[in-house]
């Protein structure tokens, strides 16, 4: 069996397929990790999810901030902005409903132990421990597999808390978590959230903000960290720091990698 990763692929679901017939995979044999935002901005979103949706247990996908996003948008969620003609397609399908609850089934973040990687849409942050991070997963996932999905998205639609401290409510905790695993980019020295700059980082930067991968961070010694989201970097490779997100959807490439051992990827690209 071999396990692949891919970034963001947006709607994009032709490339998404041309990717595919690149690496060979083959779906009674590998499986393919997807960093999240499988939705939105592209042009073919249904097809997408529909897509991974059949390959059932062959493809683990984690939720982006764009999947959220598609949530909001289905439960009419205030205060979320969910008027989005992108989403047509998936909300006027007569499998909608299906489709959601596959959707609010996936999960915020998936750690692969065998192999020392995590997956990851957009980041993990530098005061969160593993042990925390799998507890709050689980807690985030439970909450969007309940009766109260609805309630849940309407509290995320949040900035605050921007950092962590252990005399967080349990729903402070929760909105805080979903903001690092699906929007972190940034961080202030003090390891609070920054959800004003989304440009690649430059020298200017570093007085006042850095990115999260650059401060100290004890997942980085026993695990590799894969993410998307971050397109405007691109493809990253440094320090178990790896970024996949390489702008398909803005007519880059999509990137693939092969997840060959715990210390050797292989990566792999198509023009979109």
């Amino acid at each position: 069996m071999t396990t692949y990763a891919i970034g963001d692929i947006q709607g994009c679901y032709k490339e998404f397929k041309k990717l595919l017939k690149e690496i060979r995979f083959n779906p009674n044999h590998d499986k393919i990790w997807l960093t999240g935002d499988l939705v939105n901005r592209g042009p073919n979103s249904l097809d997408v999810i529909k897509y991974v949706m059949e390959l059932e247990s062959s493809a683990i996908t984690v939720l982006g901030n764009h999947d959220f996003y598609l949530l909001a948008t289905y439960y009419q969620a205030n205060p979320w902005p969910y008027e989005n003609s992108d989403f047509d397609s998936i909300l006027l399908n007569k499998d909608v409903e299906l489709i959601i609850d596959w959707l609010r089934s996936r999960n915020i973040i998936h750690i692969d132990r065998e192999l020392n990687y995590i997956l990851v849409h957009a980041g993990i942050h530098p005061s969160l421990k593993l042990e925390e991070i799998t507890t709050l997963a689980c807690e985030i996932e439970r909450s969007l597999k309940s009766n109260n999905c609805k309630k849940f998205i309407e509290s995320l639609w949040s900035n605050e808390p921007c950092n962590w401290n252990n005399n967080l409510s349990e729903k402070e905790k929760k909105i805080f978590c979903v903001n690092v695993f699906t929007r972190m980019r940034y961080l202030k020295h003090d390891l609070s959230l920054d959800f004003i700059n989304k440009s690649k980082p430059n020298k200017k930067f570093s007085k006042e903000i850095m990115p999260w991968y650059e401060f100290d961070n004890d997942i980085f010694k026993n695990y590799k960290v894969i993410v998307g989201h971050w397109s405007t970097i691109g493809f990253q490779e440094k320090n178990n720091f790896i970024s996949i997100d390489t702008g398909c959807v803005w007519g880059n490439k999509l990137t693939a990698i092969k997840i060959i051992d715990k210390n050797k990827i292989k990566k792999y690209q198509i023009q979109c």
